[in-house]
């Protein structure tokens, strides 16, 4: 047998472009490792995600672990399985008669090599390359494959990483010049828009554009190449408003790239390619769901005589190993989700098909069946995993609402928005369940009990957000048509909201006979979540109307009601308010046990604002009473910001405004105005889960000092750390900081340390608040 044309030692045949690569540091180490132990790792993931220059980045990185080379083997554009062989020798640079035919021989020549092999796209080729590589590594024992593939080769033994797209800035927070190198998806984009023009810059006016930029794009490192190459014509917010038509847009890939990534629309045609007819259907169909996806929701709206349901799980598992799909999360229940290119391609086949209006609508009436379902069951155990589910199919509702109040009919619309109500409540989405309770009740009225409940619930988000004219006329509607209709529970709803309209103006005596009647209402049909919500706003009326204690016994009816069934909202509710008599009646310990109690909520209903933000604000005001004045502060900062994420505020409810005021003006006077606004800024700073931390007095990434820091101390800080303690509270970062005292920045990033290390703080937002308090204000 010969020996290779090639020397010992040459280092094989990769591209030189491998030098250029942005990000994937941690996947680098993490496929090196994964060779140390296994002898075939494949890399999965969708089209243009970077599987392939991932690879050709690890195999540049092992080149000295492999004396007999790397050797890239390109099957893109191989269609034959019985000429893979001769593919695999080409690549080697290995004569045809030096070898005898296919894998046998191949496997021969390679007996005593110790070679890095990767092979590339095998997608196509996925059952020949399969039995090329278990032929070559059981003959071969010093050879390691690297493959490039939609799926996985499933042979014994193989490591398989599933490649995501690069990191992306996070839409809900801002992000500065200073944090965007942090996201592999902006430092790609920024490097390709400098190439293709140089006088390309990151800037303060810029920055947020990029941002939205990589969010649109999803982080996809081809869809990030093929964009930037546009802004050799394309202003950055031209590209950003044009990429509503991606497939048009996203056409001018670089001449050398094979021709399936010269375009995003060839990309995926190549992935459509590879799928029978029935994947292919199900994929189109898939595309009417927004933001991911739940195995009976497919079932449901995806199944017909063509694709069975019981064919639907098999498909879907099938597009996950093709990575059409990907499994989202680590919840009980799998969710899966399409690259937004995938999804809106598919919907661009579904409407060829002419199936667009067909699927919709069975996506528009599964989760109008998902809310009514949620509704009638909120007062249950499955409460919070209902909540959850909503939570995660926020973008469907949003889709399958759009169509309903846009087609109709309008019962189905106004069922629909109504029945979300504790959606809207529990996750402090009021404008947005305004918005859809009002387009649903703009549509031809049927004289129907579903417009008296969205007229009801219109009228309590209405008074929440403090518009009493609005709250009082939705509720006069109600009334009015009700007394129409043959009799309902919606009839108790009636006296309940508008005794909360009432308690929220402050009247007690009008709110207290119209709970009172709408509890005897709930109490004859029965109707479970009307008595919880009615016994929680009933107690608290009780005692602020009178004495504290007059509320307990309603307060503690609803709590035990709640943990009896299983519910946990209402019961959250029931405590935050207990807390509150119990702060009004003096009885500190217990007002902060009931409230601690009620913050309980967020661990079964994440992301929960409503009753969250209640019991911070209740919990400032205990810290008010006993003189910890920092942490009152803070947490009042904390409450602030979810209400003005809800796009409310305390002032809709007289009481509590009036509390927090008391509270506010006490706490600022002790503390000085400027020490007072430091620290309500450091608690609106913190994340939602960061206050509860904080409030709950627990470990975790926000220590809350058990009394404040005496104000004249100076830790024992250097005149050159506070010097830098002066720069971090006027923002700078550390390389600013650097340049601004003229020193290296890593002498910065020690100061930086030594602060934080000598104060006992994590951030930088704690600096910045203890140094104001530091300064004297007025009233201090």
């Amino acid at each position: 047998m010969s020996t290779a044309t090639t020397p010992r030692g040459f280092l094989g045949n990769l591209p030189a472009e491998v030098t250029s690569f942005v990000g994937r540091r941690a996947e680098v180490t993490l496929v090196r490792r994964m060779l140390s132990s296994s002898r075939l790792v494949t890399l999965t993931g969708a089209g243009g995600v970077g599987k392939t220059r991932l690879a050709l980045r690890v195999g540049a990185e092992m080149r000295r672990a492999f004396p007999d080379g790397v050797w890239l083997v390109e099957l893109a554009e191989l269609r034959d399985p019985d000429l893979l062989a001769v593919a695999v020798a080409e690549a080697l640079g290995i004569r045809e008669q030096a070898v005898g035919p296919g894998a046998p021989g191949l496997a021969e020549f390679l007996t005593d090599q110790r070679i890095l092999l990767i092979l590339d796209n095998c997608e196509q080729l996925v059952a020949a390359c399969a039995e090329l590589t278990e032929t070559l590594l059981r003959t071969c024992p010093e050879l390691r494959v690297l493959a490039t593939s939609r799926h996985a080769l499933r042979l014994a033994g193989e490591a398989t990483l599933s490649v995501q797209p690069l990191s992306v800035p996070d839409p809900e927070a801002t992000c500065t010049v200073a944090e965007l190198d942090r996201y592999e998806s902006a430092s790609l984009l920024v490097e390709r828009a400098t190439a293709a023009d140089p006088g390309f810059a990151v800037t303060d006016d810029n920055c947020a554009t990029i941002a939205r930029l990589c969010q649109a794009l999803e982080g996809v490192p081809l869809a990030i190449e093929l964009a930037a190459a546009r802004l050799r014509v394309l202003s950055l917010e031209q590209l950003l408003d044009r990429l509503t038509d991606r497939f048009r847009l996203l056409t001018s890939g670089t001449r050398d790239a094979p021709a399936r990534q010269q375009t995003l629309r060839a990309l995926i045609d190549w992935s459509w390619d590879l799928c029978a007819p029935a994947e292919r259907a199900l994929w189109s169909r898939l595309s009417v769901f927004s933001g991911g996806l739940e195995l009976d929701s497919a079932e449901e709206v995806c199944a017909d005589d063509e694709l069975p349901a019981e064919s639907i799980l098999d498909l879907i598992a099938s597009l996950v190993d093709k990575s059409v799909l990907t499994r989202a999360g680590d919840g009980h229940r799998a969710r899966y989700r399409m690259l937004e290119v995938v999804r809106e391609y598919g919907a661009l086949r579904l409407a060829e098909a002419g199936e667009q209006r067909a699927v919709t609508e069975r996506h528009c009436r599964w989760f109008a069946e998902l809310a009514a379902y949620s509704d009638r069951h909120w007062v249950s155990p499955d409460q919070a995993a209902l909540m959850l589910r909503l939570r995660q199919e926020k973008a469907n509702l949003r889709v399958a609402l759009e169509y309903a109040v846009t087609t109709g009919p309008a019962e189905r619309a106004l069922r629909f928005a109504a029945d979300l109500e504790n959606h809207w409540f529990v996750r402090g989405f009021l404008s947005e369940g305004r918005h859809w309770l009002d387009r649903a009740l703009a549509m031809p009225a049927p004289r129907h009990w579903t417009r008296v409940k969205a007229l009801r619930v219109a009228a309590w988000i209405a008074t929440v957000q403090d518009d009493r004219d609005r709250a009082q006329a939705l509720l006069a509607d109600a009334r009015e048509l009700a007394g129409q209709l043959p009799r309902s529970v919606e009839l108790a709803y009636i006296p309940l909201v508008e005794g909360n309209i009432a308690l929220f103006s402050g009247d007690h005596a009008t709110a207290l006979p119209l709970f009172e009647r709408a509890l005897g209402l709930f109490r004859e049909v029965r109707g479970r979540s009307g008595q919880m919500w009615t016994l929680a706003v009933l107690g608290l009326t009780r005692g602020l109307a009178g004495s504290p204690a007059d509320g307990y016994a309603d307060l503690i009816a609803c709590r035990d009601m709640g943990a009896a069934s299983g519910e946990v909202w209402w019961r959250s509710f029931a405590l935050w308010a207990l807390s509150v008599l119990r702060w009004r009646a003096g009885d500190d310990p217990g007002a902060s046990t009931a409230a601690k109690e009620s913050l309980e909520v967020q661990r079964f209903v994440a992301g929960e604002q409503f009753t969250v933000g209640l019991a911070l604000e209740s919990l400032a005001w205990i810290a008010g009473s006993e003189g910890r004045d920092q942490r009152a502060a803070q947490l009042l900062g904390a409450s602030d910001r979810m209400w003005r994420a809800m796009h409310t505020s305390l002032s809709s409810f007289r009481s509590l405004k009036e509390f927090h005021e008391e509270c506010a003006t006490a706490v600022r006077g002790r503390l000085g105005r400027r020490a007072f606004e430091a620290a309500v800024r450091r608690g609106a700073e913190w994340t939602a889960a960061e206050a509860v931390t904080a409030a709950l007095e627990q470990p975790g990434r926000v220590p809350v000092p058990r009394s404040d820091p005496p104000a004249g101390a100076d830790f024992g800080l250097t005149r050159r750390e506070r010097e830098v303690a002066a720069l971090i509270a006027e923002g700078l970062t550390n390389r600013e900081i650097a340049a601004r005292l003229v020193v290296a920045q890593r002498t910065a990033e020690g100061h930086v340390e030594n602060i934080l290390s000598k104060l006992g703080f994590t951030s930088r937002a704690q600096v910045a608040g203890w140094l104001a308090a530091q300064q004297p204000g007025p009233g201090s």
